[in-house]
């Protein structure tokens, strides 16, 4: 699988974890990267969902509540 198609718009990418360099990098290779279906931000988005700017990719559980509210 290739690179998300979000990664221009997704704010986690495009800056956020800023001061925390290393496991922002390593997010990024995992999530944005690879394999992208496992992306909270993802599944949010791709459900038609606005996408809280405090999601981060690694919170699935999160996104699953989002999508499928009670």
């Amino acid at each position: 699988m290739g690179p998300c198609e979000k990664l221009n718009s997704c704010l986690f990418f495009t800056g956020q974890m800023s001061n925390m360099p290393t496991v922002s990098d390593l997010m990024k290779e995992s999530y944005c990267l690879g394999e992208k279906s496992r992306c909270a931000r993802y599944m949010v988005t791709s459900a038609g969902l606005p996408v809280p700017s405090d999601l981060f990719p690694n919170d699935t559980e999160r996104a699953r509540k989002l999508i499928s509210p009670g």
